[in-house]
């Protein structure tokens, strides 16, 4: 851990963008049956890619003032720590 993430909250998407090329090449294929490979790689890809405008968002803007926002668009992946949290608020409302 460098001087400067010490005392800082680390966010997995950082730990991916940092690593996963190279345990997607060296490490990842023997950890995950060769017939999900590619599903595994499509789901941890499309999370490091959450919610990024460079890969489409909507733009609102008020009608009184003008004022615009954008809002990114979401992965909707479970894998996603962001977007898996969505699925398991919906489990828990419906076990509880």
């Amino acid at each position: 851990m460098s001087p400067k993430q010490r005392g800082k909250r680390i966010k997995v998407k950082t730990i991916l963008n940092d690593h996963w090329e190279v345990f997607k090449i060296k490490l990842l294929p023997g950890r995950v049956p060769a017939d999900m490979l590619n599903h595994v790689i499509d789901h941890v890809e499309k999370s490091m890619k959450c919610c990024n405008p460079e890969n489409g968002y909507a733009k609102y803007r008020c009608l009184d003032c003008g004022e615009e926002h954008i809002v990114s668009f979401s992965c909707k992946s479970r894998f996603c720590s962001r977007c898996g949290k969505v699925y398991v608020d919906k489990w828990v409302d419906k076990t509880g």
